[in-house]
């Protein structure tokens, strides 16, 4: 495992100093040091590469289910992933300005920043970490020579980029990014001032209550001591709307969504907002020798669908489970090899599953046209006749417990 110390030695080599490894990463995000854990557990050597030193705040995913768990547990994670976060039990689904439904349902929630500090924490010793800027790559089919500000370099066989959608490594190795959808969705994440024991509930999802606000749903859940709330809306980043809830955050949830107070008790916020937009990206030329994309670098997802956290460890399970062993033990890197990844096929259907996933739920919040209408009275009839068999089970319940009672005395 790796120490402060260790790291600070790593990214202070002598300039001009060649390292040399099988594998390099750049990005120590999420799917980065998952990655670099991976490879380094199956005994190859990686170098890891960030330029922060320490995880700056992101707002990014911040709660994951069962499925993705088990996903940490496959890749050797499980228990990291545990302690760093808040175990949640159940939640509240509310629809239309009310409760519509109250599940046990086991979730995970975090702060981003704290779940890749652990996740960097954890690396094996194969995998050394070091911290700079990239100025040069130079790849190709034998050879990837990478180049840091203070002169370092470090060489492998093979590259991964796991960096996100941010364009300035994919432009260093010719690889283009193009915005599928420009503002797809904007996610808003915040504080609130009354710790999770204030609220009706450990946890709640509450949807949109009207098809023209804009809003796909606002998450209220707990990371430690505090509520936490992560809000999703439709909505370009320039408009008016935002405006006001950078000025009034409170009273401009108020006015868009009148109904959640009543069911949640008063909303308070507390400290600044974090404030993302969401561009729909995908990658052009990416099957190029000696260099892979994984997660956001290869296409983003809306967080809205949920499955970003999700695509990145299929993306990593997949290619580092399966392909880079197999692609170390024959000569050469070229692009025949990495596109065998690209064409995987579990990793084809999420990624398809996962945009699908993502323009359907901003269509039912906001699209046009008879289809989405019909979609719209399909959806909101299905949650009337939840909240009616949520309403006679309570109803039920309610009446029957007195009969119980008696029964017990007798």
């Amino acid at each position: 495992m790796h120490t402060q110390d260790s790291t600070r030695e790593a990214s202070s080599e002598v300039e001009g100093a060649v390292r040399r490894t099988d594998v390099v990463i750049i990005g120590a995000g999420l799917a980065g040091s998952v990655a670099a854990s991976t490879l380094a557990r199956a005994g190859i050597d990686v170098v890891v590469i960030d330029a922060a030193a320490v995880v700056p705040p992101s707002l990014r995913a911040e709660k994951l289910g069962t499925p993705i768990l088990a996903l940490f547990d496959r890749l050797g994670l499980g228990e990291t992933v545990r302690a760093a976060a808040t175990p949640i039990s159940s939640v509240w689904i509310a629809r239309f300005g009310r409760v519509m439904t109250r599940r046990t349902r086991r979730e995970y929630a975090f702060a981003y920043k704290d779940l890749v500090t652990a996740l960097r924490a954890v690396l094996p010793e194969r995998a050394e970490l070091r911290f700079g800027r990239v100025t040069d790559i130079a790849s190709g089919a034998d050879l990837q020579r990478v180049t840091l500000s203070d002169g370092s370099v470090v060489e492998g066989r093979l590259l991964i980029v796991a960096t996100g959608p941010g364009a300035a490594i994919h432009r260093r190795v010719g690889i283009d990014i193009v915005d599928a959808q420009r503002d797809h969705s904007i996610c808003i994440g915040f504080y609130l001032e009354a710790p999770p024991a204030a609220f009706p509930f450990e946890s709640i999802v509450y949807y949109g209550e009207r098809w023209n606000d804009r809003v796909s749903y606002i998450s209220l859940f707990p990371i430690g001591s505090r509520m936490r709330a992560n809000l999703f809306v439709y909505r370009e980043h320039d408009e008016p709307w935002i405006q006001a809830f950078r000025a009034d955050p409170a009273e401009t949830l108020r006015r868009t969504l009148p109904n959640l107070e009543r069911v949640c008790g008063p909303i308070e916020i507390a400290g600044n907002l974090d404030i993302r937009p969401i561009d729909l990206r995908q990658t052009q030329g990416h099957e190029r020798a000696g260099v892979v994309l994984i997660g956001d670098a290869y296409c983003t997802s809306c967080p809205v669908s949920g499955t970003g956290m999700h695509k990145a460890l299929i993306d990593v399970e997949r290619l580092c489970r399966e392909y880079v062993p197999a692609w170390l033990a024959t000569p050469g890197m070229d692009a025949d090899k990495i596109s065998t990844f690209y064409a995987d096929t579990v990793k084809t259907e999420f990624d398809r599953n996962s945009l699908a996933i993502s323009n359907r739920l901003r269509g039912l919040a906001v699209g046009r046209g008879a289809r989405w209408r019909v979609s719209r009275a399909a959806a909101k009839a299905r949650s009337a006749c939840a909240f009616t068999v949520h309403r006679c089970a309570h109803f039920a319940a309610v009446m029957a417990a007195p009969v119980t009672e008696f029964l017990e005395r007798i």
